[in-house]
């Protein structure tokens, strides 16, 4: 149980957590460390120490046409690529500490679902087939689209690839773009029938449900939403002709088969793996929480919701949770540029974790996460925040208490002024887990503040005011809980301290905060960095 705001206690709640998948063209980079990645794993952390049953899943996204444009790009085949990626990129979540339940890649299993996710909306007659220009290779014989097909995108004038503005996170055709010239764009074009969900066919849907919502959309996401509403809605296809991906029959056995276009197959994704994790297919998660950059906007607003609440139209067993939440985050700037696996602009998480541990990345990440705004990684800058907000904190904890308070215990009620410290640091993370305010700076800025409190005062303790020396044990105890979903090895740490189970894969509850530990406190023994080469 959590607690509420008047005091009654808030029932256990099923939150299903997940993240947009990554492309497996390449290991993850900070930018999706900083962002969707890192945070959905605070969150399910956040959720389990508030006592909530909590499934955390996702995988790769294999069928994405940049695996092909990557593949070609580096000499190699595609299915090498994605198993290279899939290795690293495990071995990053790994070494960043995310705690997902399920990380996968797509197999028979999940391809039949999503082919038959898609198979029985097409007999309701859900898609439109329509006829839309794309690009035409005359000498492969291909068609060209998403990933393949490049330009300015005919809203902002960024450069943009086909499907979705990163820059104005808005909606484009491939025949759209404005062509650049060196780029498939500037094939000839050639018609071709395909299946679309025609968005201004649901219109009524779409708005009502954005009506009857009461979840807040982060202002970059609101303003893709009315932006979106304000004019027509497009229509977004659901096959292209190519044989990479998900391929259906839909027009019949004399027709070459078309695959499902990639973007949409990711919300039918999120649908499998997270029942995959639950092993349970029809009872409804009471929240769902979806954590993307804001390049992935438009689909989490439009495609993803449509795609639902069809599905619930026409009596298909995929229950819709009593509440979905989307955060966005911003883009997570390198010197300047976007982080981009296919531009080569990135520093790769692998790399930055090994150098400086999993607790300092996710701290210095989380307190500059681009949640609300475009935020700039600086590795110089990054090094003096974890030595002046972490590191240097901590050894005067440690060092202070460990010649002062060993061998003590929690003995007695904190002094009111511990009391009133702890009330309000613990005030301060509640805001930043509560669903409705996440926010995972403000829970990295709520470790600082703790531990910067907690420093400025180890000196002066009053070791012979048994009430003074149990508040400060205390208000170190509780920073086992508090903080394990920004930096999970302090909080097993501080359970060593004090001789207490480990909390590795373990949240410690809300529940049991003011529950004093049981054990003498034998001093904070904190790991250095590692060792930079």
């Amino acid at each position: 149980m959590t607690g509420r705001a008047d005091g009654a206690p808030s029932p256990r709640r099923r939150v299903n957590v997940t993240f947009s998948p990554p492309t497996p063209n390449g290991d993850l980079h900070l930018g999706h460390l900083a962002g969707p990645v890192l945070n959905s794993d605070v969150c399910a952390r956040s959720q389990k120490i508030l006592g909530h049953d909590v499934a955390f899943a996702t995988s790769t996204d294999d069928n994405q046409t940049y695996v092909v444009t990557t593949a070609e790009r580096l000499g190699t085949l595609p299915e090498t690529l994605i198993q290279q990626a899939l290795d690293s990129v495990t071995r990053s979540l790994d070494l960043a500490g995310v705690d997902v339940d399920l990380f996968e890649r797509p197999d028979a299993d999940y391809t039949g679902f999503v082919r038959d996710f898609f198979t029985r909306l097409w007999e309701h007659g859900a898609f439109d087939l329509r006829e839309i220009e794309l690009p035409y290779d005359e000498t492969t014989g291909e068609y060209k689209a998403e990933a393949f097909v490049t330009g300015r995108c005919p809203t902002c004038l960024a450069h943009a690839r086909a499907g979705v503005c990163e820059a104005c996170g808005l909606y484009n055709l491939p025949a759209a773009l404005l062509p650049v010239g060196d780029t498939a764009s500037a094939l000839p074009g050639r018609t071709v029938s395909v299946w679309v969900l025609d968005l201004e066919r649901y219109r009524s849907m779409i708005t009502n449900w954005y009506r009857t919502t009461d979840v807040q959309l982060r202002p970059d996401l609101a303003k893709v939403v009315s932006d979106t509403l304000a004019g027509r809605l497009p229509y977004i296809p659901l096959t292209y002709p190519s044989a990479w991906g998900i391929t259906v029959d839909w027009d019949g056995p004399d027709v070459q088969p078309q695959a499902i276009n990639a973007w949409p197959e990711i919300y039918v994704g999120h649908v499998y793996w997270l029942q995959q994790a639950r092993m349970d297919e029809l009872t409804p998660c009471d929240e769902l929480v979806q954590f993307i950059g804001i390049d992935n906007g438009f689909y989490n607003a439009f495609v993803y919701v449509t795609l639902a609440l069809l599905a619930a139209r026409h009596g298909m067993s995929i229950p819709l949770p009593r509440t979905t939440r989307t955060i966005t985050n911003q883009y997570y700037m390198l010197e300047g540029r976007k982080f981009s696996t296919s531009k080569g602009d990135v520093r790769w998480a692998k790399d930055y974790l090994e150098t400086v541990g999993r607790d300092r990345a996710r701290f210095v990440l989380g307190l500059t996460s681009p949640e609300l705004q475009q935020a700039e990684f600086s590795e110089p800058i990054a090094a003096a925040t974890i030595e002046a907000r972490y590191d240097a904190p901590l050894r005067a904890i440690s060092g202070a208490l460990g010649k002062t308070l060993t061998g003590r215990s929690v003995s007695t009620a904190p002094s009111p002024w511990w009391h009133a410290a702890i009330k309000a640091s613990r005030g301060r993370f509640e805001d930043a887990f509560r669903l409705e305010t996440f926010s995972v700076r403000r829970a990295a800025e709520a470790v600082a503040l703790h531990l910067e409190v907690l420093a400025l005062r180890c000196d002066t303790i009053r070791t012979d005011d048994e009430s003074d020396v149990s508040g400060a044990l205390q208000f170190l105890w509780t920073l086992r809980t508090l903080g394990w979903p920004v930096t999970p090895d302090l909080s097993d740490h501080i359970a060593q301290a004090f001789s207490a189970g480990s909390t590795a894969g373990k949240a410690p509850l809300l529940a049991d905060l003011t529950t004093p530990p049981a054990g003498e406190f034998r001093g904070l023994t904190i790991p250095p960095a590692p060792a930079t080469h």
